[in-house]
Formats: structure tokens, sequence, C-alpha cells
């Protein structure tokens, strides 16, 4: 159970203190806590930074290196990336995408709660006043770039194609039913289409559902079981190249999605649950993973 804190926001939003004494922001417009049960930091370190050799992978990355943040919220995720690859000599650029800074607005009110921003307020506030900034954190350059828009009708405009292709996506929504227009068939699909077909690149998400799943498999994303992170026993990895997914799911997978009653993707931005239909049980049989 959380324990619901006494700090709350005209906007909406309460520091909570969660089991393991770990702070975190909730949203009470969405009745959701970001990263609810390990925290905000022990969550992005097992996601993104172990789980993907982060440290390791910007080590022996040679020019820049583009994470994308979609879903800012009160930068957990990004601060924790950073913190992660501050020690080698490396220019990282981030493009942090969400509909609102009030999140990240109101963190910076608690920072005694939410100590992982600490020592990043003067990026934050530029970024906040600015969108954007740029600065040296340890042997490392950061160029950070803060879209605020609604995501899945950005990725879908031309301008999408300008922005710096990823070699990360940290993909942080709040869930599909609560927010089904980040979940989509036609939101990763266009995402796909961003990615450069030469530039390997990694997408992982707390969500193991397989609606999940097989909406990235139908969006073109080759897709493994991923971390736990202490709430799940497994999470989700997408990629655009199977070179990057150490367990890939299998035809006994396959079958179970055929015979779940939520797996058929969201067309729409509404929520519901329902079986594959028999176009959708096609395409995924014919998916380079299972061939």
């Amino acid at each position: 159970m959380l324990e619901i804190g006494t700090v709350q926001s005209s906007a909406g939003y309460r520091i909570v203190k969660l089991p393991n004494g770990a702070h975190s922001v909730h949203s009470l417009a969405h009745h959701e806590t970001f990263h609810p049960v390990v925290g905000p930091v022990a969550e992005a370190e097992v996601l993104y930074v172990r789980q993907l050799g982060l440290a390791e992978r910007v080590r022996q990355h040679t020019g820049e290196f583009v994470l994308w943040d979609v879903g800012l919220g009160a930068a957990a995720n990004a601060l924790t990336a950073l913190r992660a690859t501050r020690d080698y000599p490396c220019t990282i650029h981030l493009l942090s995408f969400d509909h609102t800074l009030e999140p990240l607005e109101f963190a910076l009110q608690n920072i005694d709660a939410l100590g992982y921003l600490r020592g990043y307020e003067p990026h934050l506030e530029g970024l906040l006043r600015d969108g954007h900034c740029t600065f040296q954190e340890g042997l490392q350059t950061v160029k950070w770039d803060m879209h605020v828009a609604d995501f899945p009708t950005l990725v879908a405009q031309p301008v999408a194609r300008t922005f710096a292709s990823p070699h990360v996506i940290m993909f942080d929504a709040f869930s599909p039913a609560t927010n089904p227009a980040m979940w989509t068939l036609p939101l990763f699909s266009d995402l796909f289409r961003l990615l450069a077909p030469d530039r390997p690149c990694s997408l992982p998400t707390y969500s193991r559902s397989t609606l999940l799943r097989v909406t990235l498999l139908l969006a073109g994303f080759y897709v493994g079981v991923g971390h736990s992170t202490g709430e799940k026993e497994e999470t989700t990895l997408a990629a655009n190249t199977p070179d990057l997914i150490a367990e890939p799911l299998d035809r006994r997978w396959l079958q179970r999605a055929h015979r779940s009653t939520s797996a058929e993707p969201l067309a729409e931005p509404v929520y519901r649950q329902v079986p594959l239909t028999p176009a959708s049980w096609e395409m995924l049989q014919q998916h380079p993973q299972f061939r």
C-alpha cells in the first residue's frame, strides 16, 4: 500500500511515501503513482540502465548518443540515465516528451523528498523556462530538448522526421486503462517508422501485457521479455533488430497470445479487451521473429 503524504499541489499532485521508504509523485487526475513500488530511481535503473547495459553502450559509442524520454513526468528516468553515463566522455542528446510540465514543476518544489533531482536544479529550471538546455556533467556533454505536446499527434506529423533518431526510447506513459491514446497500434507504427534502419534502437517499458506485446510486433518491432522491476515479474523489451533482444518471445508465447481474451491492439484511443482478430493472428504468424 502507498502511504499518502500531505504535500499536494493545486495542479493535482501529491508526494507519496512507498513501502520501501522511497518517495514518488502521485497524480490525482489519473489516480496513478509514478514508479509505484520500488521508487523512481530503482525502477529506472532496472528498466533502462542495467537491462540495456546503458553505461557500456555509451562508453563504446562514437558521436552523439540519442535518448528519447517518452513521459518526462518528474524526470526520474532522464536523470537516472544521465547519472549512469556521466563518467564517460560522450555527448548525450536527450529528447523529452510530455503533454505537461506540471509534474516536473511540482517535483522541483519537493526536492527534499525527491532527492534524485538534487544537483540538476539549474538545468531543469532552464528546461522549464526555455524548452532546452546544454550543460557539462562530469565528462559528459548533455543537449536536452523538451517537447510539450500530445505525443501520438506529434509523432504522426512531418516535423517528427526532423528529430534525432534514437538509440534508446524510454517509454513510460500512464497505463492503457487510464491513458489508452499512448498505447495504440497507430502510435507504435508511427514511432517505428521514425527509427533509422541502420541505427539499432531499444524500447523498454514496464508493461508485460499481451495486448502491448502484440501491438509492438504488429508495429514492426522485435519483442522480448524484459527484466523484473520488483513489482512485475517481467517487463517488455522491444527493438528494431533482434540482436538487442536477449530473451525473444517464442512460438509458445504466440499460441498463448492466440488464446488470450485481451490481445487485439487498440486501433483508437479507447481501452477495451478483446481476443485477436483473424487478420491480426495471420500477421503475427508472418512476423520475422516467428518464422
